[in-house]
């Protein structure tokens, strides 16, 4: 480690005086004694500046003399000079004078090598004893026979008997050194080698960056400190092996020492390495939120940040230097992690999936690597990549990939929970939205634990949280508490897709809670601004235009929602269901009966469609007073409702077709069955009463909420509803009567979607002819308008009249106006 330039050895030491100590010149152990020794060179210094300065150099004389003698020849008067400023002062010829009596020991050459160190304790010398081998020239003579070998005991307690160390009054086991003595040591060697500085500090950081690997390191008191060695030695190699197997765990565990650390990487090592682009990046976009707000606390900092990497080259600009070989495994990953970030702001997260792929595939081709991925990074990628196929509907295909990433971080040597926290958000969000409401709950009970030991959340984080609590209170039609999490919940961008979820269950909130406001409009509107992006045949798409027929049959606006069927011109099974629901509305029960079959008639199905296709085809024959095989429908229904722990199925039925069903149905074991699926809390809550009993709140596991102590972003208030159903009022095993009050809370539910019996669905070429009746257009205009000979006018006129049950045109444009398939605010 040593500077091959410069081979000569050292300078023959002086003698030290006896019991002089290790470090040169005489040293005063009290503070007069101190200033005795040193009034021909100040003596009119007040006593507050001889105590500062002796604290300063810890009594050292020819420390003290080098600093007033620096502010002689400058013309400073020490009594207005700042004591953090003395080590500024020492002269040139009070240095020469001490390296002249500098003795060239072990002791003093350990110091030396301290002298680099802000905080010592036990970790940071090991860390210095390992590097003095490294010192070259500065090398540690043989030990002569009979004597013992160099003990870093026996070193270190030299040096506070000396002076050199100086015990930290706040913290039992660390030691300091006094500033002008720091520098002195620095200095001492310069004359003999004038590379002795720069190789002390490669010595440090090649031994830190050792000692780093160690996985008992990480948590150990020097990490702080051998982390800064490694930076400062610019050992960029060791810091990008630590950011890979820990990456931003760092800043939560070891956050001041992280940020200045990788704040020394220069732009052109980062330029090489996408992982140190990334480190660089992101404690950038953190020091920023960190002197915004104006704390210093990890988590207040941490919990305020997104992380959109934006330092990192996209993926697709860099495969060139991917083929020759300038990148490792861990760089393809973060960038492609990065592009996939940048891709979902964008609103294009379908672009961010082919990304994912092609980076899956240039992983694959394991020819063009030699070492293999980092588990903390695989980890990350396959989390990132179950992410992006969230918002672009694959929910399947996420739970897998979120799956794997959990099991990846959970094996790897450093398991990270601040990567298991996100991953199991996005995990039970991704099976609440599949209606898989059991894992969802494992899901969510595994993130409060790891929240409740950690304390931490990130805003991405709390969100699918939020929308994962908000869809697990819908399931079991606690209305209160998805509302509570549906006010957490921040409306993202238009374009973000993940505003698609947010305004997706809060429009089935609305219609659960029979106030749909304006959630029609603006599910509407969120589709229109994202349909570019999405897939015409996608799930995502499906989905959202299934709640929207949904939201228009709650508010009895037949005609609208057969506008949007009229554009999904598809046979996803999510269309035909909501075809289903629109024919039982308007009272057509076989033609529903009929659509609701074609659904259950589908293989990949989620079971919230199932049961939901199930409880449609039992209404539909309750309808038509087929009542045995309604009867047998509906308790399949519950079945499916009971896997899937959710009432939602049933409780998107007309109101008066559901309450005969749950009549009907009163002796069903199912519904015992079904009531102990629902989570039970720590707590219990009453129906009739809303106090909340949580146990104490204050304790280690309590969240600290930046913006209030028990405002919307508390993780304590957003877990309420574990205390739901601890009284039995849906659940609980052994709750005596769940069933029934099961039943009740179903029958207390109010309208959801809204019976228009005798409504009559209206073509498109015939909604067109009504229009131009409205017109008061003759028959020879409209043939003219539609280019079509009169007498074919006049039999498309006598049809409508007969679709619609009138006999003229006043009466026709009558029913139009009520269907309202005729605009009224003119």
């Amino acid at each position: 480690m040593h500077d091959s330039a410069d081979q000569s050895g050292p300078v023959s030491p002086t003698a030290p005086s006896p019991g002089e100590g290790v470090f040169p010149g005489e040293r005063a152990t009290t503070v007069r004694s101190f200033a005795t020794a040193l009034t021909d060179i100040a003596p009119e210094l007040p006593d507050a500046v001889w105590k500062s300065l002796f604290q300063q150099t810890s009594g050292h004389l020819l420390a003290g003399q080098a600093v007033l003698q620096g502010a002689d020849s400058l013309g400073y008067d020490l009594s207005a000079v700042d004591a953090d400023h003395y080590s500024d002062l020492p002269s040139a010829d009070v240095l020469t004078q001490i390296r002249r009596q500098a003795p060239d020991s072990p002791e003093l050459r350990f110091a030396h090598l301290l002298s680099f160190m802000r905080d010592i304790n036990a970790d940071t010398l090991a860390i210095a004893a390992g590097a003095m081998p490294h010192l070259g020239s500065f090398s540690i003579p043989n030990a002569p026979e009979g004597t013992r070998p160099l003990d870093v005991s026996d070193l270190s307690a030299h040096l506070n008997e000396d002076g050199v160390l100086l015990p930290a009054l706040d913290r039992t086991g660390h030691h300091t050194i006094a500033p002008v003595v720091r520098m002195v040591l620095r200095r001492l060697y310069d004359a003999r080698d004038r590379h002795s500085e720069s190789r002390s500090r490669r010595a440090l950081g090649a031994s830190a960056a050792e000692w780093l690997q160690a996985p008992a390191a990480y948590h150990s008191e020097g990490f702080d400190e051998a982390l800064l060695c490694v930076a400062e030695a610019g050992e960029w190699n060791s810091l990008t092996e630590l950011w890979a197997n820990r990456g931003h765990a760092l800043m939560v565990d070891h956050f001041d020492a992280t940020l200045e650390a990788f704040l020394k990487v220069p732009e052109a090592q980062a330029h090489n390495s996408a992982v140190l682009a990334e480190a660089l990046g992101d404690c950038l976009q953190v020091d920023e939120v960190r002197r915004h707000l104006g704390v210093d606390d990890a988590l207040t900092v941490l919990k305020e940040v997104n992380f959109e990497h934006a330092a990192v080259p996209t993926l697709d600009s860099q495969l060139k230097r991917i083929k020759d070989g300038d990148f490792t495994v861990d760089d393809i990953m973060i960038m492609a992690i990065a592009s996939m970030r940048r891709q979902k702001l964008l609103g294009q997260s379908d672009q961010g999936l082919h990304i994912a792929e092609a980076a899956q595939e240039l992983i694959n081709d394991t020819r063009r690597f030699q070492s293999a991925p980092t588990p903390l990074c695989e980890a990350r990628f396959h989390l990132e990549y179950g992410i992006t196929s969230m918002f672009t509907g694959d929910l399947t295909g996420s739970a897998q990939l979120l799956r794997r990433s959990i099991i990846l971080t959970e094996l790897a040597s450093a398991s990270s929970p601040y990567l298991l926290l996100p991953a199991h958000a996005y995990s039970a969000l991704a099976h609440a939205m599949l209606g898989n409401g059991p894992s969802s709950d494992v899901h969510l009970r595994h993130f409060d634990k790891l929240q409740d030991r950690t304390r931490f959340t990130s805003p991405h984080t709390l969100t699918a949280y939020s929308l994962a609590r908000m869809i697990r209170a819908m399931d079991a039609l606690d209305l209160d508490e998805a509302s509570q999490h549906s006010t957490r919940l921040a409306d993202p961008a238009l374009g973000h897709h993940s505003w698609l979820g947010v305004v997706r269950y809060r429009s089935l909130f609305g219609i659960l809670r029979s106030d749909v406001g304006i959630e029609g409009k603006r599910l509407q509107q969120a589709i229109d601004a994202n349909r570019s992006s999405l897939p015409a045949d996608g799930l995502l798409l499906h989905t959202l235009q299934l709640t929207l027929v949904c939201l228009h049959l709650a508010q009895g606006q037949t005609h609208l929602a057969q506008n949007v069927l009229l554009d999904a011109e598809t046979e996803s099974p999510y269309i035909i269901l909501a075809r289903a629901q629109l024919h039982l509305t308007i009272g057509e029960h076989g033609t529903a009966a009929h659509l609701a079959n074609r659904v259950l008639s589908q293989t990949s199905l989620d079971l919230h469609a199932k049961a939901a296709a199930r409880a449609v085809q039992a209404a539909s024959l309750l309808g038509k007073g087929e009542l045995v095989e309604s009867d047998s429908a509906f308790v399949d229904a519950l079945e499916y409702c009971r896997i899937a722990a959710s009432l939602i199925p049933i409780a998107m039925v007309p109101k008066s077709l559901r309450d005969q069903l749950i009549e009907r149905s009163s002796s069903a074991a199912e519904w015992d069955l079904i009531a102990p699926v629902f989570p039970t809390g720590p707590g219990t809550v009453d129906d009739s009463d809303s106090t909340v009993e949580l146990g104490p709140t204050d304790g280690p596991g309590s969240v600290e909420d930046p913006s209030s102590a028990d405002g919307p972003g508390s993780i304590e208030d957003l877990r309420v509803g574990q205390a739901r159903f601890g009284d039995g009022s849906i659940g609980g095993p052994g709750g005596l009567g769940a069933g029934e009050r099961l039943r009740q809370r179903l029958l207390s539910l109010g309208e959801t979607l809204r019976i228009r019996a005798g409504h009559t669905l209206l073509s498109p070429s015939q909604r067109q002819l009504l229009a131009l009746l409205d017109t008061q257009s003759s028959v020879s205009a409209i043939a003219a308008e539609l280019s079509l000979v009169e007498g074919t006018v006049k039999n498309k006129l006598s049809n409508l009249y007969s679709r619609l049950g009138v006999r003229n045109r006043r009466d026709a444009l009558a029913r139009g106006y009520e269907y309202g398939y005729l605009p009224t605010d003119r």
